[in-house]
């Protein structure tokens, strides 16, 4: 069977699946950066499809550089995918910007090593440019699943904790194979396998399409952008409400949030009961998905409360953040202005009215 036709035909249809995906981050509208490294990904997969047809270095001309810079650029927008998918409000931060340029500078440099006719073409530059490249993309390829795990124990949703301990890392191992793989090949000057090369667009198709049919099935609620589920206590067991019972009894009254670095087997331990069965409640019957935002939660409305108490006017704002249970002020000033839409100074100012415009605030549901 000839390669060209399945090749072409492959090609084809991964830039129109990607780029109808990248029309559709870019219409979600999300107030955190989740759709626009999702749309940049897809467009990094669409400069790879692209740059590594058969004979692009030639009729891509000058263009060959931005289409390597923004290609290479995709281990490292997997990476940033990674940790955008099981993050509630992800930003782009100042190290992902600087992976990105250096991801870039990397591509250019190989590409511009490796042109044909140019006199570093087949020189020891050629090939330092080619290893550092690749040896960078298996940093990016290894960190992506090294940065999910990391956030597993605090999961409390299940289906997200598969897709943690599962999926991701199958598919930093695929890619992990592929990269090597293709450096044998630079290193014997034989062209990558074209077998390979056919099992790499289908991948992306088949990626692409379940993506896409995601966002058809759902209407633009995804993976990406999944509200909080609902509390659904009569999903729980007999033994996990009374557990939810014993939650809302003592949390608040015993202050049990703000004990100082608190982790939900910690917590399981003092309620005496099972990390799962805790986990499984606080999910189900309390609606929250990382253990983190439902300690945090109770943490905002102590420290909200007190700033808000005329008696505690002059107790400073990082006594009330400790006291809450917070580790430091920064990270508690963050999470308090993403909650009220203001800064603790702020809302202590102008009283209780700058909670009330809060767009990111939840209630807490059945906990009292």
């Amino acid at each position: 069977m000839s390669f060209a036709l399945p090749d072409a035909t492959l090609r084809v249809a991964a830039c129109l699946l990607l780029g109808l995906l990248t029309t559709l981050f870019l219409r979600s509208r999300r107030r955190d950066d989740v759709a626009l490294v999702a749309a940049l990904f897809c467009l990094s997969l669409i400069a790879f499809v692209i740059s590594s047809t058969r004979g692009a270095t030639g009729w891509l001309g000058i263009g060959v550089y931005a289409f390597t810079a923004l290609c290479v650029c995709k281990v490292v927008l997997f990476w940033m995918c990674c940790e955008a998918l099981f993050a509630d409000r992800f930003r782009i931060s100042a190290v992902h910007s600087a992976s990105l340029a250096g991801m870039a500078a990397l591509g250019v440099w190989q590409a511009w090593a490796d042109a044909p006719g140019h006199a570093l073409s087949g020189s020891w530059m050629e090939l330092a440019s080619t290893l550092l490249l690749n040896a960078a993309t298996l940093g990016f390829i290894v960190a992506a699943p090294l940065s999910i795990l990391i956030g597993k124990r605090a999961d409390l949703d299940e289906s997200r904790r598969r897709i943690r301990g599962i999926v991701v890392p199958a598919l930093a191992v695929y890619l992990g194979i592929v990269v090597i793989v293709q450096m044998a090949a630079f290193l014997l000057q034989q062209p990558t396998p074209r077998s390979l090369v056919l099992l790499n667009l289908a991948v992306i198709c088949l990626g692409a399409f379940a993506a896409l049919a995601s966002f058809v099935r759902i209407r633009i609620v995804n993976w990406f952008d999944r509200p909080p589920p609902a509390a659904m206590t009569d999903s729980l067991s007999t033994l996990e409400r009374r557990v939810l019972e014993q939650l809302q009894r003592r949390l608040v009254p015993e202050r049990l949030y703000a004990r100082d670095g608190l982790t939900i087997a910690e917590l399981a331990g003092v309620l005496g009961t099972q990390e799962h069965i805790l986990r499984r409640v606080i999910n189900q019957g309390l609606g929250f998905r990382n253990f983190s935002d439902f300690l945090h939660l109770h943490r905002l409305r102590e420290a909200a409360s007190r700033l808000r108490d005329p008696q505690q006017t002059r107790v400073p704002v990082l006594t009330i953040a400790l006291d809450a249970g917070f580790g430091s002020i920064g990270p508690f000033n963050r999470a308090f202005k993403t909650h009220f839409n203001a800064t603790p100074t702020q809302y202590r100012r102008e009283g209780a009215g700058c909670g009330a415009r809060g767009a990111g605030r939840r209630e807490l549901g059945h906990v009292r």
